[in-house]
């Protein structure tokens, strides 16, 4: 087989298999989605990238949540969608954080253009993205897909895991395909487990068929320092960007209140 051929073949499988990749240069031009905390978009270059998948894992109680709630309202006039997997969608904090937007930054928020799901098993989540996604995202402008968790449905049977991993692939695949289709971003939040190697070191759950599904992963984790915010300490947060195609694998810090996601003072 002469290299012209072979190059051509390459060309084809790449195209049927992975047809959303993006050179970093053609990403520049993308549109990003708004964290609505300044340090948090400075280090993502704006937000969220429009069509591609960002992973944010971290250990529990790292804030996480808050930050995919942030997310959410900050597109509330714009509309998300927000999957449950773990437990009931916190509403009141919900509420807490679109209000606190609504009144500082005069936006109009509509919470109604938050749409809901919550599922607990693989399969259901599987349908959720193929079958119901797909009508829902033809009838309303959505901007963001927000899961939380995507290892939360996988992890309650793991005994066979060529299924476990096919199932993974094909959720990674269905999401990137809305994602570049209907021109949104794809938030999905990650629980942690240990390094065999480094027991200290946390990884992302749901190993390599997952991981090569992302686009952007990045590490969301407590610090030990404290700060006071209107006469209350907050732990201070850290955002560090694990792998990313085009960004440094640099690091913010922001602190969490009443009212969302705080940037520090300079």
């Amino acid at each position: 087989m002469k290299n012209e051929d072979i190059t051509l073949l390459k060309n084809i499988i790449g195209k049927q298999i992975c047809p959303l990749i993006n050179t970093a240069e053609e990403m520049t031009f993308e549109k990003h989605i708004n964290t609505g905390c300044v340090s948090v978009d400075k280090l993502l270059n704006g937000g969220l990238r429009v069509g591609t998948l960002t992973e944010v894992y971290g250990e529990s109680g790292s804030g996480k949540t808050q930050l995919a709630l942030q997310i959410a309202a900050q597109c509330g006039s714009k509309g998300s969608v927000y999957i449950c997997t773990e437990s009931v969608f916190p509403v009141k904090r919900f509420n807490q954080i679109c209000d606190y937007i609504q009144r500082d930054s005069c936006k109009n928020i509509n919470k109604e253009h938050t749409f809901i799901e919550h599922v607990t098993e693989g399969e259901d989540l599987l349908s959720c993205i193929r079958v119901r996604l797909p009508k829902l995202l033809k009838q309303k402008k959505i901007s963001v897909i927000i899961i939380d968790s995507i290892a939360s449905p996988f992890r309650i049977d793991v005994s066979n895991y060529v299924q476990r991993a096919e199932e993974l692939r094909e959720l990674g695949i269905s999401l990137l395909n809305l994602a570049q289709n209907f021109n949104l971003a794809i938030l999905c939040l990650n629980q942690v487990t240990s390094s065999f190697e480094k027991p200290d070191n946390i990884l992302p759950s749901l190993g390599l068929s997952w991981s090569n599904m992302v686009s952007y992963r990045l590490l969301l984790r407590r610090s030990s320092c404290l700060i006071n915010i209107d006469n209350i300490e907050s732990q201070i947060r850290e955002l560090i960007v694990m792998f990313s195609p085009d960004l440094d694998n640099k690091m913010c810090k922001f602190a969490i209140d009443t009212t969302g996601l705080k940037s520090l003072p300079a």
